[in-house]
């Protein structure tokens, strides 16, 4: 069987490069990583729920990304560091649907489902001037989610650039929700 390498975070290919250009530096910080890379890149489809199929035809993933980036020249999306920076932590709203929120998501976060953010968010955020971030898998949910809210009049939303991918690959640790 043929590896066809990774996926990255729009569902793109490519490859095993960086397991590749890590390769030399197997004991850069005491232990071999090159096993929890695997692991990493093992376990991250499916903690952001991707199965390695694309769900929509290029005509419409084009259409949704390009959404999502007139979105983000609206809102301000912060980094996981950014983030660490923090005072005091925003409420975290995850925008994931629940199989993907209960295959694993930030501690403490929220979880509202993308389709029902506009019904739902007034019950765990009455206050319009509550520090928000939402996240999503890769950042386009979360950037449009972003964009809703602050026309819903929300004064301080944040989206978490690269989702819960770009909170992963800068150490982030996620919780998995137990059902029954």
């Amino acid at each position: 069987m043929r590896d066809f390498g990774f996926l990255d975070a729009s569902g793109f290919g490519f490859g095993t490069a960086p397991l590749d250009i890590l390769a030399s530096n197997i004991n850069m910080i005491g232990f071999n990583v090159i096993p929890l890379l695997k692991l990493f890149y093992e376990l991250a489809p499916f903690l952001l729920g991707r199965n390695g199929k694309e769900d929509m035809p290029a005509n419409h993933r084009d259409a949704f990304v390009q959404l999502a980036n007139d979105a983000r020249n609206r809102i301000r999306e912060i980094t996981p560091e950014e983030l660490a920076k923090f005072k005091q932590l925003p409420l975290i709203v995850d925008v994931r649907e629940k199989d993907e929120y209960i295959k694993g998501h930030i501690s403490g976060a929220n979880h509202i489902s993308r389709g029902l953010l506009e019904q739902r968010i007034f019950e765990i955020a009455p206050d319009c001037s509550k520090p928000i971030l939402v996240y999503c898998a890769g950042g386009n949910r979360g950037a449009l989610a972003a964009d809703t809210l602050q026309k819903m009049g929300y004064q301080s939303v944040f989206s978490l650039k690269g989702g819960l991918l770009g909170w992963l690959e800068a150490g982030g640790l996620v919780e998995t929700t137990k059902t029954l």
